[in-house]
């Protein structure tokens, strides 16, 4: 009873109107960030033209495992006045795939610290252990937000915990990279393209796992 009761919570605050379907040609930088496309392409294949209600348990609470400490993080305050300019914050970039179709990436970044030329977006990732040094495909969705915001500076902020037990943090700051948007761009053209042709890729990972399962 409670894991449905928790699934339905993250429905409603991550994923926001339970009856909308996921439309085609629409991606998410989270998704398209995965590092494997046939997981990219079963998240799309399964749930397109699906309402979030009918996603199931598992993969809502997969998917939106750091929405607590999101929102944990999203709600400091100093002096009773929220530390960020903006949180949840909408964008989206829009491009043209080879068939002539359009292709939009949306997505919304965690926060906004600063204003004007000192604006600079976060990305939060609620890990395991903190990584040395921030993940390929983590760099990739906060410069995509970067990017789509029009924001030269970001940091991505690992949300982990001490070999003692306790809650740790360690920020990597980064600046836009032209490259990085790039390739997120074309990610989401080769993914288009997949899914538009019914050509399931190879899964890249070594135990082939996303060949029997979704993600």
């Amino acid at each position: 009873m409670l894991k449905h009761l928790l699934a339905n919570y993250c429905r409603r605050v991550y994923f926001g109107d339970e009856k909308t379907p996921i439309p085609p040609g629409v991606y998410h930088p989270s998704i398209l960030c995965l590092s494997c496309a046939r997981a990219q392409y079963n998240y799309y294949t399964n749930f397109s033209n699906k309402s979030v209600e009918e996603i199931p348990d598992e993969i809502v609470l997969l998917l939106a495992g750091g929405v607590f400490v999101h929102r944990l993080i999203q709600s400091l305050k100093v002096d009773k006045k929220s530390i960020w300019s903006g949180v949840e914050v909408p964008c989206s970039y829009e491009l043209t795939a080879p068939d002539g179709s359009t292709i939009t990436i949306r997505g919304r970044a965690d926060a906004i610290l600063g204003r004007g030329v000192e604006r600079r977006v976060y990305e939060f990732k609620h890990v395991r252990s903190i990584p040395y040094k921030p993940q390929f495909n983590h760099l990739l969705q906060l410069n995509f937000y970067l990017g789509a915001l029009g924001i030269a500076q970001g940091v991505l902020c690992y949300i982990g915990y001490s070999p003692y037990g306790g809650i740790d943090i360690k920020e990597f700051n980064f600046s836009f990279s032209t490259w990085h948007f790039e390739h997120l761009l074309n990610r989401a053209i080769t993914l288009h393209t997949l899914i538009t042709n019914k050509t399931p890729p190879r899964c890249s990972c070594r135990d082939k796992i996303h060949e029997i399962q979704i993600l």
